[in-house]
């Protein structure tokens, strides 16, 4: 089914209250659907959202493929993002992604067959300083491993 319970729709109200055009809520609001529906933007919720938005069809979808954080197909329980750009690359990034690749069986762009896993390979994660960085669900890990992935992901494994 498509639309928001009443608890999400408060807090749909209150986005809009803090923007002077319902449009400009849009990423929050794409934000909850993500939140409400496995990490996605399912069929059917861009007319629900652009009728919320009180905006276009083509302007929903423009905004969904502009931002590579909008998803359109489920993530996994554990939605790993590991950066690739030059700071984490030259500290060990690429290694990280190919370690994780490995360990898991699927590549960036895919979910386990469990639908634990799921990889992502992205170009900035804005904390150069922590490299080579990975973010699982939006959590910044610190300077890993491939031992401390190893010990995260059959630690989560067991929690399932």
């Amino acid at each position: 089914m498509v639309g928001f319970n009443d608890a999400v729709m408060k807090e749909v109200q209150g986005l809009f209250k803090r923007y002077p055009k319902k449009q400009h809520a849009l990423l929050p609001i794409l934000h909850l659907v993500m939140r409400e529906n496995q990490g996605c933007v399912p069929e059917g919720w861009e007319d629900y959202v652009a009728e919320l938005c009180e905006t276009s069809l083509n302007h929903i979808r423009g905004v969904i493929t502009f931002y590579d954080m909008i998803r359109k197909e489920p993530t996994g329980k554990f939605h790993i993002r590991v950066c690739t750009c030059v700071p984490c690359g030259m500290c060990g990034g690429d290694q990280i992604k190919n370690h994780i690749i490995k360990k898991l069986a699927i590549h960036p762009g895919h979910t386990t067959p469990d639908g634990l896993f799921s990889l992502e390979e992205v170009q900035c994660l804005a904390a150069c300083d922590k490299a080579p960085l990975i973010q699982v669900n939006g959590n910044n890990p610190e300077k890993v491993t491939e031992e401390s992935i190893d010990i995260w992901i059959q630690e989560m494994r067991q929690k399932g």
